[in-house]
């Protein structure tokens, strides 16, 4: 596929299989706790306060279960980029 053209829809099939599984291999590595603080906010943007209603906790608490999980999430090994350089990886 060169970088111009659009992909065509069996790539992006696997395209969305590969990204869906990643994203449960990078969430099966975070507590419940965690997992729903990073989904609910990162990704929906639900304010801490929300968050820390459903789980019962105050938003701070919140804040570093969220902070927690993102440490997690950035520190998990994701597959080398073949098209990315060697150098500053």
């Amino acid at each position: 596929m060169l970088p111009d053209d659009d992909p065509t829809p069996d790539e992006q099939v696997a395209l969305a299989d590969s990204v869906g599984l990643a994203l449960l291999v990078v969430l099966d590595s975070l507590t419940p706790s965690e997992r729903l603080e990073f989904v609910l906010h990162d990704m929906f943007a639900v304010p801490f306060h929300e968050i820390g209603q459903i789980l019962g906790k105050p938003a701070a608490a919140s804040k570093v279960i969220a902070s927690r999980a993102r440490r997690k999430v950035q520190a998990t090994d994701r597959p080398a980029d073949p098209s990315r350089p060697l150098i500053g990886r």
